[in-house]
């Protein structure tokens, strides 16, 4: 593995003579060309998820998507420019997020125990660990304070995992991200985890707290319950992205809900509850023993290089209305709800039109 500046990169990728190139699908103004490039010289090309609702198709004809709802997100409710080339590719995999699975990592040490955690941070791991995960809005924001207090007062650990944006930060020195003279930990006076012991605190956590995000979908990947505050932005597709995943989560209307709720003893899931999560973003083979994203990718992957395509969906090329069929059974009334009014209208027409048919 190699960590290179963007040009070295880009360079060496043009030169590559790999049978298949593949890339993520964030907004980025330099992948276009990097897959016509591949693609004019012969090699396979595809592109992989890192989000659930936002897939950027740069051309590439195979698609590793997370699931999906990932095409609802690209279709009905971001409809970018690039949304319509999803109807291009030749194959499509919902092959889950490889960034979703509990992968701990031991490349920089690890842990044995709890209790060995515990004791670099200074906590007492007699008592619950709750893990707070603040948002871009939250660093800013008195919510921010009330969330530590309300820990505190209850008698619990504190640990928080910072946004990524802030680890570069406190790494590299640059400017703030959103215009702090120090880290948000800093400034609110508690204990943030090290970047690379971020696993670890979702491992062996008692509870997570956090905004409507994206990121609540990941915690059922770690057995691990939910205090969800309410999103600040993107309000709609936030709050039904917290809906998907209520069977091990406990939706709050604000931070001043947490003393009364901490003062309780933590909120306790089963199983099935984050099994249950877990299948809202990821889909299981029909037939045979529930497989991770690893293996899914891999499966995707060993497909195109024998020229079978990413295998899960092939031959959808062109066919606008299957490649909507197969969202069709996973979105939600609150999904629906999230769209604007005249998606909203747009969408129902549609998905009635291609069910009468």
């Amino acid at each position: 593995m190699f960590l290179l500046p963007r040009q070295e990169l880009l360079r060496r990728a043009e030169a590559s003579q790999a049978r298949v190139l593949v890339t993520d699908a964030h907004h980025d103004p330099d992948l276009p060309g990097l897959i016509r490039s591949a693609r004019a010289r012969g090699a396979a090309t595809a592109q992989m998820a890192t989000l659930l609702g936002d897939f950027t198709c740069h051309g590439a004809e195979h698609l590793l998507v997370q699931h999906p709802l990932t095409l609802f997100f690209e279709l009905e409710f971001n409809r970018t420019p690039e949304s319509p080339r999803f109807f291009e590719a030749q194959s499509i995999a919902f092959t889950g997020n490889i960034f979703f699975e509990p992968t701990l990592n031991q490349l920089h040490g690890g842990y044995a125990t709890r209790e060995a955690f515990c004791q670099k941070y200074g906590f007492d791991p007699a008592r619950p660990l709750c893990l707070w995960l603040p948002s871009a809005p939250d660093v800013r924001d008195e919510s921010y304070a009330l969330v530590a207090r309300a820990v505190k007062d209850a008698g619990h650990n504190l640990a928080v995992k910072l946004h990524p944006w802030e680890y570069a930060f406190k790494k590299h020195g640059a400017a703030h991200p959103w215009g702090l003279a120090q880290s948000s930990d800093a400034l609110w006076g508690v204990t943030a985890v090290d970047e690379a012991d971020t696993t670890w605190a979702y491992h062996f956590c008692d509870t997570a707290i956090l905004r409507g995000s994206a990121m609540s979908l990941e915690l059922p990947f770690w057995d691990k319950p939910s205090l969800i505050l309410p999103a600040t932005v993107t309000t709609g597709l936030f709050a039904a992205q917290a809906s998907m995943v209520r069977r091990c989560s406990t939706l709050l209307q604000g931070p001043e809900e947490l003393p009364t709720l901490l003062a309780r003893p933590l909120p306790v899931f089963t199983p099935a509850d984050y099994a249950s999560a877990r299948a809202a973003v990821r889909l299981d083979p029909a037939q045979g023993p529930s497989r991770d994203a690893y293996a899914l990718t891999v499966e995707a992957l060993q497909g195109i290089l024998a020229g079978r395509g990413a295998g899960i969906r092939a031959g959808i090329q062109g066919n606008e209305a299957d490649l909507r069929r197969l969202y069709d059974p996973h979105v939600t009334p609150e999904l629906v709800r999230a769209l604007k009014p005249l998606r909203r209208l747009q969408y129902s027409a549609r998905r009635l039109a291609r069910h009468l048919v």
